[in-house]
């Protein structure tokens, strides 16, 4: 196998999607499934100012990190004479969110900050952990690569601070963040939405639904019959009932962690008596 670092997959010669489901695969789950509860349980008693400033430097670093990605992508899309990749470079992606959420949390403030929060712990997390299970740009890049490096670190942050949200306290979960976890989702489908359909593109995963297991047959079917805008309501639905029960989750963990709080300070009130 012969490649540079930098390589874009159309100049990677020799390699045939080895690392996906391969030791390299299990090595990226092994080391989020690891890494990620330790920089929670590091990170959860630092206090809300710690973790808005982790989540403003990580804003403004995948900010960043988004624009070089593009720049790079596009520039050996064109070079190889497959001109901008428009339907699929854009950052309008569900993961996309991501970086719209954690500027807005990060920065912002009132109910577009709870709506980020609520998003990036419920629908985001999810998000998150399927790239992990299902790591599908090993398909295409190695796993000492750029384009696989970029998008394996996007997703590791995905779940981390997603995650670090319930368990640090850092949000107050109810259920009115169901609704709220929602918004953002519902959002940028208002803009995908069109643009899917006018260049028949899969934004979202909203028009054809590529990549989802049965829901994608079931689009297909739709698709046949005229009906494809069931397809966007169903995804649409997937992802509410799917961050809906991510939700609920938070509530719970949220209930665990006050009560292990409770019983700490219980025996050390004790200890000190």
């Amino acid at each position: 196998m012969d490649y540079d670092f930098f390589d874009y997959k159309y100049n990677i010669t020799g390699y045939d999607g080895r690392d996906f489901n391969g030791i390299m695969h299990i090595v990226y789950m092994l080391i989020c499934l690891v890494l990620i509860p330790l920089l929670i349980r590091h990170l959860k008693g630092k206090g809300q100012q710690k973790i808005t400033k982790i989540m403003q430097v990580t804003a403004i670093a995948l900010i960043i990190e988004e624009i070089v990605k593009i720049s790079w992508e596009s520039y050996w899309d064109i070079k190889t004479g497959q001109g901008f990749n428009a339907g699929g470079i854009l950052p309008l992606e569900t993961c996309s969110l991501f970086i719209y959420t954690l500027t807005i949390a990060g920065f912002g403030k009132g109910k577009a900050r709870e709506w980020a929060l609520a998003w990036m712990s419920s629908i985001g997390v999810l998000g998150g952990i399927s790239y992990i299970l299902f790591t599908n740009v090993l398909k295409w890049y190695p796993f000492f690569s750029y384009g696989a490096f970029h998008s394996m670190i996007f997703h590791f942050l995905m779940v981390f601070i997603g995650l670090l949200i319930p368990f640090s306290g850092y949000h107050h979960f109810s259920l009115e963040d169901i609704n709220n976890g929602f918004m953002p989702q519902l959002l940028m489908a208002l803009v995908v939405i069109p643009l899917d359909y006018r260049f028949d593109w899969d934004y979202m995963l909203l028009h054809h639904a590529g990549g989802i297991p049965f829901v994608e047959e079931v689009a297909e079917i739709f698709a046949l019959h005229g009906v494809e805008f069931m397809t966007t309501l169903m995804v649409l639905v997937l992802y509410y009932l799917m961050g809906a029960v991510l939700t609920i989750n938070n509530i719970q963990i949220q209930k665990a962690e006050s009560s292990q709080q409770q019983r700490k300070a219980k025996r050390e009130k004790t200890a000190w008596i």
